[in-house]
């Protein structure tokens, strides 16, 4: 092909992965400026990493790609996005190789959360189909199996959790000046709503939010843990970014209702988490169908099989189809998960059922 715009390079570039990830350099926005010019290209590429190997990996294949291409010309600067006007040139004519040291790779302190077993990110492409919900219940469903397990609300912008358990205490800081979880149920409690502690409305900018996430993941002292829940905000934003980045997860369970409106969003979520390597663990399909209360009839009010539609196209288990029940609701405005407060519904025996596939599929 001619390369005659950025757009071309775009192209091209998208078949590059960044070393040890499925995921190509482009949607990490790591290419910076592109100058094509009497046949010659030169490119910017946006590296914050102390591994040269990595970076030099990456400058490697950039430069094959492009002179497979047609171009005998190519100039590739290393810039570091976090250290404004430091860069490198690299293979240009006359150009030299200078050391420098980033800022640090973003997956460079990837690494797995103390004394927790497994990390479950419970997650949706798009708001209103009852993730949180989802994530209390499964939360409440493993430790009634047995497990000590931790729940932490992520979503910055719109926390549930204080509603979900009925509870608006703040946290302290232990002697070694990390968060000490809050406790109800026998579970192990953490919100962003908790340290807030009003209705003011959060406005922050994405790296704000990233930090505050990082905080969360790495400063809360949950001691040992089977299961820790993430119950992360709708989309595929900055807090999921930044959970990605910093901490192993054991894999995303994906929530979703059965209508064709709300796959579309799902299948964006899905998409992202297997994009950076991160394992889909399974399907809940929530608001399945209406359980009459008089007659016991189940009637299918948002359509039917769209969870079992995407674990098809994902080739993963749908967990499980929770019923829409009034009581669902009403458990959580009363700060007590339905599979706590009426144990013997139909739909916390349908919340049990997942929490069992969850942990025979991570098995």
């Amino acid at each position: 092909m001619a390369i005659e715009s950025r757009e071309d390079i775009m192209n091209i570039l998208e078949g590059i992965t960044y070393p040890g990830f499925s995921r190509n350099i482009v949607s990490f926005g790591m290419v910076g400026d592109v100058t094509i010019e009497n046949g010659s290209v030169q490119i910017e590429l946006k590296i914050s990493s102390s591994d040269e190997n990595k970076k030099q990996q990456v400058v490697q294949e950039v430069r094959d790609a492009i002179k497979q291409e047609g171009v005998s010309d190519v100039s590739i600067s290393l810039v570091d996005p976090v250290e404004s006007g430091s860069s490198q040139s690299i293979g240009g004519p006359g150009g030299g190789q200078a050391a420098q040291q980033g800022a640090g790779d973003p997956w460079a302190d990837h690494h797995a959360i103390p004394n927790v077993n497994h990390v479950i990110a419970v997650a949706s492409g798009k708001g209103g189909v009852g993730k949180s919900t989802v994530a209390a219940n499964l939360a409440a469903s493993l430790k009634e199996q047995g497990h000590t397990v931790g729940l932490l609300d992520l979503d910055i912008y719109g926390p549930s959790l204080p509603t979900l358990f009925g509870i608006t205490d703040q946290p302290y800081l232990t002697q070694d000046e990390r968060i000490a979880p809050l406790e109800k149920y026998g579970l192990k409690l953490m919100s962003f709503g908790n340290i807030l502690g009003d209705d003011s409305p959060v406005i922050w900018r994405g790296p704000m939010v990233a930090k505050m996430v990082d905080q969360f993941l790495n400063g809360i002292d949950w001691k040992a843990l089977d299961y820790l829940i993430l119950d992360l905000p709708p989309g595929t934003g900055d807090v999921q970014l930044t959970l990605v980045q910093k901490i192993e997860i054991t894999g995303a369970v994906i929530v979703t209702t059965p209508q064709e409106l709300a796959l579309q969003d799902v299948k964006k979520g899905a998409n992202m988490f297997r994009k950076v390597d991160s394992k889909v663990l399974g399907i809940i399909e929530n608001m399945s169908y209406f359980k009459c209360p008089h007659c016991g009839e189940d009637t299918d009010v948002f359509s039917r099989g769209g969870g079992e539609k995407e674990s098809h196209r994902l080739e993963v288990p749908l967990l499980g189809r929770i019923p829409l029940q009034t009581e669902v609701m009403e458990a959580s405005d009363r700060g007590k998960p339905i599979v706590l407060s009426e144990p013997e519904s139909a739909a916390a025996e349908a919340f049990n059922n997942i929490a069992q596939n969850l942990a025979e599929q991570i098995r």
